[in-house]
């Protein structure tokens, strides 16, 4: 029976706790109680025994807001619990026999004016303030009260405490947005980037492929050539399984777990990127000029990225052209151009970027550097220039050269 009913009592604060206006818990709602028992404990003991039946009658009277909020579906409102604490210091000020010096009882307002106040609107909190002034200096009046020109101020501070804490209130509101919003950006940041390794992995991967698959069928075809054909197709099947990993290992980073991720191609990478092209049929030629080490991780994973998009949209729609790929490391900048022959139909994708396009030009912009995709001298062109930054690995004291390698 008694862990029954703690299981009912413990759903019943959660369920009831979604219900707390935004801001506050159950922690500011169990201060204001306990602070409200005290005052009502203290105020029936300042009474002669004659009262007790109106200081009974006033102590159910305050605590109603709180069982009916917590035994039903509506919401908390601190209007009620205003109402019901003006009652209560009504009933005690005028329905008891005598007056009391030094009187809790207006305190009990206090507390009302000061937790309505934290979570009304301000016009609202203002005629609350003014109608429990307005219930205290008619008590002075009627002589009911001593001391009121102590008890105004008082309210006036309850008034400004409750003022206080709705500010603060709303600033820990715009803070739970402002990194709500901070949150959601970088969700969408992190989708968005993983979309584009995945786009960059399998337009690389799928383009080399069927270049194998190509060569394979032409030498049966043409050659009956099968031990050209089985080459194609080993190699096609490598490169797919590679794709397949390295899919694996970028959509792994939507796991929350910790799993160990294969390192991100960099620009030591172009080289077997080529190669894979050139194996494929694919005659390209490539040149490296400058020391390698001055290339920081992400700036060679971008550099890598925008090689193997393009090299994957002439794969795509021009395999004959001869592409060549030049890259030239200076101490500041590190020049990225792959260029191939003309006619070629990517050319259209100058009017209408593509997801390919799109992610190369924001690699280059994150990195603070700039692109120009285009036709140019009866030539189908990509350069990037990025700005490299001192990360202390390797000087520029010697040049390192790749001569030009054909397929």
């Amino acid at each position: 029976m008694l862990g029954e009913l703690a299981t009912y009592l413990g759903d019943r604060i959660r369920q009831r706790g979604e219900l707390i206006p935004l801001g506050f818990s159950w922690t500011f709602a169990v201060v204001v109680d306990v602070t409200m028992a005290a005052i009502l404990v203290v105020a029936m003991l300042q009474r002669p025994p004659a009262d007790l039946a109106i200081c009974l009658l006033a102590i159910f009277l305050a605590v109603i807001p709180d069982v009916w909020f917590f035994f039903s579906s509506t919401k908390f409102h601190p209007a009620v619990m205003w109402v019901f604490a003006m009652i209560t210091t009504a009933l005690l000020l005028f329905a008891t026999s005598t007056p009391v010096e030094s009187d809790f009882a207006p305190l009990l307002l206090v507390l009302a004016v000061g937790a309505t106040v934290a979570m009304s609107p301000p016009l609202f909190g203002v005629m609350v303030s003014a109608s429990s002034a307005a219930l205290l200096v008619a008590a002075g009046q009627a002589g009911r009260l001593d001391g009121l020109l102590l008890y105004l101020p008082v309210l006036g501070m309850g008034w400004l405490v409750g003022f206080l804490m709705q500010t603060q209130r709303k600033l820990m509101i715009k803070q739970e947005e402002n990194q709500a919003a901070l949150a959601e950006h970088a969700v969408t940041d992190e989708r968005r980037r993983i979309a584009r390794e995945v786009h960059d992995v399998i337009a690389h991967s799928l383009s080399v492929t069927l270049l194998h698959v190509t060569a394979a069928r032409r030498a049966l075809q043409q050659d009956r050539d099968v031990d050209d054909a089985q080459e194609a197709l080993e190699d096609a099947e490598r490169l797919g399984r590679q794709a397949m990993a390295d899919i694996r290992r970028t959509v792994g980073l939507l796991d929350d777990g910790n799993a160990r991720m294969a390192p991100e191609p960099g620009v030591d990478d172009i080289g077997a990127l080529v190669d894979d092209f050139t194996k494929a049929g694919m005659n390209v030629r490539l040149r490296i000029d400058g020391p390698t080490g001055r290339v920081s991780a992400a700036e060679g994973l971008a550099l890598y990225r925008i090689t193997q998009e393009s090299l994957a949209n002439i794969a795509k729609h021009a395999p004959q052209t001869g592409p060549v790929v030049t890259l030239r490391i200076t101490p500041a900048t590190a020049e990225l151009s792959i260029t191939n022959r003309l006619p070629v139909t990517v050319g259209a994708a100058r009017n209408s970027e593509g997801r390919g396009l799109h992610g190369m030009r924001q690699r280059v912009e994150l990195l603070g550097g700039d692109i120009d995709v285009g036709p140019a001298q009866g030539n189908w062109h990509v350069r990037a220039s990025i700005p490299l930054t001192d990360n202390g690995s390797g000087g520029f004291s010697g040049s390192s050269r790749v001569p030009w390698c054909t397929g």
